[in-house]
């Protein structure tokens, strides 16, 4: 049983038992800003609409859904329509990011994670991406080519992925600085 299909079942269920708590919030067009699963459950569930724009309605259905465990795609998809809101309003795309942080429950960083490099701005984009590739290399770095010692015999030379000293592994087993 899919997500939903649990979701739809226990709303029916809670209806059964309890009633109707919440009303399915719409717009004046009909759009559903809250209560999609309700009306699965129940066509006929109650409605009150509110009088709001298509980008209001978008940002109450982020409010809204900040409550519950809501899949990463479902608000990947509402960030992304709130971006294009947005930028029908006239917002340049690299503003659109901070302008959603500004207006949704959600952390920068969470809504950066979720939106197309398009709506970030250049420089923040630039920085994640340079904080990335310098986390691989403290993690994953080059290895360099071991040395020979006078007396032949081989060294192993690390560097310390914390402050970038090279260091050698000695005969005792232990990290010696080179």
């Amino acid at each position: 049983m899919s997500d939903d299909e649990e979701i739809i079942k226990g709303l029916r269920k809670s209806r059964e038992l309890i009633g109707e708590l919440e009303p399915v919030y719409m717009t004046p067009d009909g759009e559903v800003i809250d209560g999609k699963h309700r009306l699965k459950a129940y066509p006929g569930w109650k409605t009150q609409t509110l009088n709001v724009s298509h980008k209001d309605a978008l940002i109450l259905r982020l409010h809204r859904n900040y409550r519950r465990n809501v899949s990463k795609e479902e608000t990947k998809q509402l960030l992304l329509e709130l971006a294009q809101a947005l930028e029908k309003e006239g917002i340049p795309a690299e503003q659109i990011a901070q302008k959603i942080v500004e207006l949704s429950p959600y952390s920068e960083a969470y809504t950066l994670s979720l939106l197309p490099k398009k709506y970030k701005q250049p420089k923040k984009a630039e920085a994640g991406e340079k904080a990335v590739k310098s986390t691989y290399k403290l993690l994953y770095p080059e290895k360099p080519k071991a040395e020979k010692t006078t007396t032949e015999e081989k060294k192993q030379i690390l560097q310390c992925p914390i402050c970038g000293a090279i260091l050698t592994l000695g005969k005792d087993g232990l990290l010696h600085p080179a």
